[in-house]
């Protein structure tokens, strides 16, 4: 009895695992719907391209917060962001495009030029 269970259940662990496989190759090749402007993507080209805006919010979160540190401190808007002190991760550069964000000194305001987040 010992044998033929312990082979049933590594039968059964081979089939979730084959399911599991298969499941992941096909999401890759599904295409998931357009969005304005932009080509059909896999479900995993669309989950990189989520990431990747979600990397861009969170480096305009922390170039803002830099920046209120800068007012704080100085009592003034930063000239430009290259006079903020940037964590390492927070690049000012879209993730996507490679572009740089868009500051006003004036206003304080920082924005992504391609995904128009911002203040």
């Amino acid at each position: 009895m010992v044998r033929g269970q312990t082979l049933a259940v590594l039968l059964v662990a081979v089939l979730v695992i084959a399911i599991v496989a298969a499941f992941v190759l096909l999401s890759r090749q599904t295409s998931v719907p357009k969005r304005s402007g932009q080509p059909s993507q896999t479900t995993y080209g669309a989950a990189m391209q989520r990431a990747r805006e979600v990397e861009c919010m969170n480096n305009l979160h922390q170039i803002r917060s830099a920046i209120q540190m800068f007012i704080a401190e100085n009592g003034s808007n930063p000239p430009d962001l290259s006079s903020l002190r940037l964590p390492p991760t927070a690049q000012p550069l879209c993730p996507l495009t490679q572009t740089p964000y868009t500051y006003d000194p004036n206003t304080g305001a920082v924005k992504c030029p391609k995904h128009f987040l911002g203040q």
